[in-house]
């Protein structure tokens, strides 16, 4: 009789701690601070449940499933910020063999040992965490699995911060995101700002991976923020098995941990902008395709993609140079410096802005440079000429060149061609170059690397010009005819090899422009001289334009877009020269100019001659 009673007492007692520790819950529920229920299991008992955690409460139990939701459809689990949900077990909350479900964190949602969330044989569920917004667990923080065999629709989308954050190195297990071979229809977005991160150096990948994706048909991994196992960069940040997972890794997005592939039919994709380099390491025996959506060239052998920075500009270059210097040679032809066979030189500054068209792979770039033409007579017909220019180009994507050079050779007043008498100047120099680029690998702590590098190019710059009346006489062009000038440019940059991933083969640029140019007289008298200057100017490189390198030793190729190769240029200045004095002449000049390929740009040149 006694045990009878001792039977009924313990029975009686273990129903008064169920009924505290478990609630059955329907309808709208909120649990705030006016609750007396923070430590109770919420079970979801009908479809269409909703409960919301708000001003600043922490729903927690010490056993698993705080929250649970078992073969009810169309749950809505709201964390309000400051407020949390949280086990010291495991499973914070679960969503068991039910449709519909959706999880907004802003708050904490937490598990003692693992599985913050997990979702079994959950169909058409989402979870939504918000920025500020934590979920975490010891091991593998949000887990699903499909075992039903019908299809599941699991969505995480993340601006917050989601860890596992147990350090291991053996065994464990403990992803922060995971999902298990049988689910599939799987998306998983970190935002911009998002942060996925685990601490784990286990050798296998399934154990390891900060986020392991397995789909057994498709899935989606798209990343703008951070993937991070904080074990160190030799260590596994992604892993993808089974079949058809694709991985977006978009904008400034970062990894860090190496990438690991099995399985097959997987693609990767890079979108991280124009122009933009990158080299990610990846190992794993699956098979995957290599996309980059912004057309950057890129090289399979892990996953690595070089900007052409200034190589893929040197065609415009060598053009803005010749230009540079014809406007230069107008400028002395119209001085008394020339008229009297005397020493002439100017300095200039140039500023260049040119906009990015991501369709042709045009990179945006701003230009500034200083540098001095001198010219020197040598005879009545023959001139010497030195320019030396130093500047910056910065390139989109954190790519800067630093460039000091030169030019020198002769201009010829007239040289007897075919009876029209052309002038001419024939010039020839070297650029010694400085880069340094910023790139985005998962090789380093930081996500990025800085790789620099040093190289010389050398130019050759050829021009002749002469007036339309001397190329057509029997037209009877009158004075206001212009000028029309052929010119040719070339450069050649031996092969070169940046710091680290990146090498360059030795490349060859031609260039050829037909200009029309002219000048026009505003005030010329004793002292003063004011007349407007102008260049049009239609360049096309002569020929493919092709630049082969290598990424970590895999070869790859650029090939210029087409509309690239060519380039219609406009140049208009204002020139004013003042003789304060026989012996002392000032000129001041500004020039604009206006291209197709969407430069803009302003030049301003002085020059100042004084006789003693």
């Amino acid at each position: 009789m006694k045990n009878i009673s001792f039977i009924f007492i313990l029975l009686f007692c273990s129903f008064l701690m169920g009924s505290a520790y478990s609630e059955d819950i329907t309808g709208a529920n909120t649990v705030n601070s006016t609750s007396n229920n923070h430590t109770n299991q919420k079970k979801f008992s009908t479809n269409g449940t909703s409960l919301t955690i708000t001003d600043s409460i922490t729903l927690s139990t010490s056993s698993s499933s705080t929250v649970d939701i078992n073969a009810k459809n169309n749950g809505i689990v709201t964390i309000e910020s400051g407020s949390s949900i949280t086990s010291t077990a495991s499973n914070a909350i679960q969503g068991k063999a039910q449709s519909g479900l959706t999880i907004i964190n802003s708050g904490t949602i937490s598990a003692g040992s693992s599985k913050a969330i997990n979702l079994l044989n959950a169909q058409s569920s989402s979870v939504t965490n918000n920025s500020g917004g934590i979920i975490k667990s010891d091991t593998n923080t949000i887990s699903f699995a499909e075992n039903s065999g019908t299809g599941n629709i699991v969505t995480i989308n993340n601006s917050g911060e989601i860890y596992a954050e147990a350090v291991s190195s053996g065994v464990t297990s403990n992803n922060a995101i995971k999902s298990e071979a049988d689910t599939d229809n799987i998306t998983i977005i970190n935002n911009s700002g998002g942060h996925i991160h685990n601490n784990n150096s286990a050798d296998t990948v399934i154990k390891s991976a900060t986020v392991y994706v397995a789909a057994a048909s498709t899935g989606t991994l798209t990343n703008s923020g951070k993937i991070e196992n904080k074990a160190g960069v030799n260590n596994y940040a992604l892993g993808i098995a089974e079949s058809g997972v694709t991985v977006t890794l978009r904008d400034k997005g970062k990894v860090i941990g190496k990438i690991n592939v099995a399985g097959t039919g997987h693609t990767i994709k890079l979108q991280h902008g124009a122009g933009q380099a990158y080299f990610y390491d990846i190992d794993g025996a699956g098979t995957y395709d290599l996309k980059d959506l912004d057309g950057n060239p890129v090289v399979k052998g892990s996953a690595g993609s070089i900007g052409q920075g200034g190589n893929e500009m040197l065609d415009e270059t060598l053009s803005y140079k010749s230009l540079n210097m014809r406007k230069s040679l107008i400028r002395f032809k119209k001085s008394e410096a020339y008229l009297n066979q005397d020493e002439w030189g100017e300095f200039f500054t140039t500023f260049n802005k040119r906009k990015e068209n991501k369709s042709t792979l045009r990179l945006g770039s701003k230009t500034a440079s200083f540098g001095a033409n001198i010219i020197e007579p040598i005879s009545e017909n023959k001139n010497f000429i030195l320019s030396v220019e130093t500047g910056s180009l910065n390139i989109s994507q954190g790519h800067d060149i630093n460039k000091v050079g030169f030019l020198t050779g002769l201009h010829f007043n007239e040289v007897e061609i075919f009876n029209i008498n052309p002038d001419l100047f024939i010039l020839g120099g070297a650029n010694y170059n400085k880069s340094d680029r910023n790139i985005l690998t998962n090789t380093t702590t930081t996500g990025e690397y800085n790789i620099t590098d040093s190289y010389e190019n050398y130019e050759f710059l050829i021009g002749a010009k002469t007036n339309l009346n001397s190329l057509f006489p029997d037209l009877s062009l009158n004075n206001l005819s212009p000028d029309i000038s052929l010119n040719f440019g070339y450069s050649y940059t031996p092969s070169h090899e940046e710091s680290k991933y990146f090498k360059w083969e030795d490349k060859d640029i031609y260039n050829g422009s037909i200009a029309l140019s002219d000048e026009y007289e505003i005030i010329n008298n004793e002292k003063t001289n004011f007349y407007i200057s102008w260049i049009a100017d239609a360049r096309s490189v002569l020929d493919d334009n092709v630049q082969v390198f290598y990424v970590n030793g895999v070869k790859g190729s650029y090939s210029q877009n087409n509309d690239l190769k060519k380039e219609l240029s406009l140049s208009a200045g204002l020139n004013y020269e003042y003789k304060f004095s026989k012996n002392n002449i000032f000129l001041m000049s500004l020039d604009g100019l206006q291209t197709s390929q969407h430069t803009r740009g302003i030049q301003a040149n002085l020059n100042y001659i004084s006789k003693f």
